[in-house]
């Protein structure tokens, strides 16, 4: 990644973070028209070659297959329930909360950390109606968040508080994120019966990855960016 202004690292971030805010939708809204209709507006045309292109490919086309059904879609709101529903073990896979995932059970040190991250961004728990604090739709809800706080600090030429989001949004994705997510995806995707969900749950991990290695980029890109100022 080549970032040679302000102005260009603010619309990285928004980008980003409109990324984000799509993938916690699928995670957070139970299907219906409007969603899919949403989906496919915002991914827009989709280049094959670029980064992620074929994941995000597959989603849009798993959202136009949605979209084409006649009525709301009830295998998906099927789906939807019993990959991310948490109703039992015997029905469906680990539901998509941190804690659960990497300790065996809701809550406990994993849970009290990701409350305190929001706390120390300043960022109430940004998905309340999606239940515990550490579900995967609010945490990268709140991933959306601060990418959008980068980019206003970007669009007011305050490097060191967009510099502050950025090394905030790395420490997520490491400490919380890229632990758990990752494996959680790829065992869900494998119980996923629609091209939809299973779409959503390939894409959502390779896409955090890309932006770590993005993040990574624009920490190196910084200093370079200041001599020039």
């Amino acid at each position: 990644m080549t970032i040679a202004t302000a102005a260009t690292l603010a619309e990285i971030a928004g980008r980003r973070g409109r990324t984000y805010w799509l993938l916690a939708s699928g995670f957070a809204e139970a299907p219906r028209r409007a969603l899919f209709g949403d989906l496919i507006a915002a991914l827009g045309p989709v280049d094959p070659a670029e980064p992620l292109g074929v994941e995000t490919a597959a989603l849009a086309d798993g959202a136009q297959a949605a979209l084409s059904m006649d009525d709301e879609p009830p295998l998906l709101a099927i789906e939807f329930t019993r990959l991310f529903g948490a109703i039992s073990k015997s029905h469906g896979g680990s539901p998509p909360f941190e804690s659960v995932v990497r300790t065996g059970h809701w809550g406990g040190d994993a849970a009290l950390e990701v409350i305190a991250d929001y706390a120390d961004a300043d960022i109430a728990p940004p998905l309340p109606e999606a239940g515990p604090v550490d579900h995967l739709a609010a945490e990268l809800r709140f991933l959306a968040i601060a990418c959008h706080r980068e980019s206003e600090a970007w669009q007011a030429e305050d490097t060191q508080a967009a510099m502050g989001w950025v090394r905030r949004e790395r420490d997520f994705l490491d400490r919380h994120i890229l632990r758990w997510v990752p494996e959680y995806c790829l065992k869900a995707a494998d119980l996923a019966e629609t091209p939809f969900y299973r779409a959503l749950l390939t894409i959502t991990p390779r896409a955090c990855m890309l932006d770590r290695d993005d993040i990574d980029a624009i920490l190196e890109s910084v200093p370079a960016l200041a001599a020039n100022v």
